[in-house]
């Protein structure tokens, strides 16, 4: 039997416009990774884009399980989960 379901509290940001992408660390299965810059602040932060191109059934699973494991993990090698920012397209 399974666990009971936990609600997972996101961070959230309107727009991912607020971050300047200054070059590209990496590409997966699921995603790409940029070194980027908040424009208002100047702090340094990795910035994935979930590719959405082919879930038919909205935000993949995995992605939401990446997301709970950062926010529970707090480590200095491990990057911190700051936002979840949404754009169009």
């Amino acid at each position: 039997m399974a666990g009971p379901v936990r609600t997972v509290n996101l961070p959230y940001c309107p727009e991912v416009g607020k971050y300047e992408k200054l070059t590209k660390v990496g590409q997966g299965t699921f995603g790409e990774v940029f070194k980027a810059k908040d424009r208002k602040t100047g702090r340094l932060v990795a910035l994935k884009k979930v590719c959405m191109e082919n879930e038919k059934e909205g935000f993949p699973m995995t992605a939401l399980r990446e997301i709970r494991i950062l926010q529970l993990l707090q480590h200095n090698n491990i990057v911190n989960l700051v936002e979840i920012c949404r754009s169009k397209g």
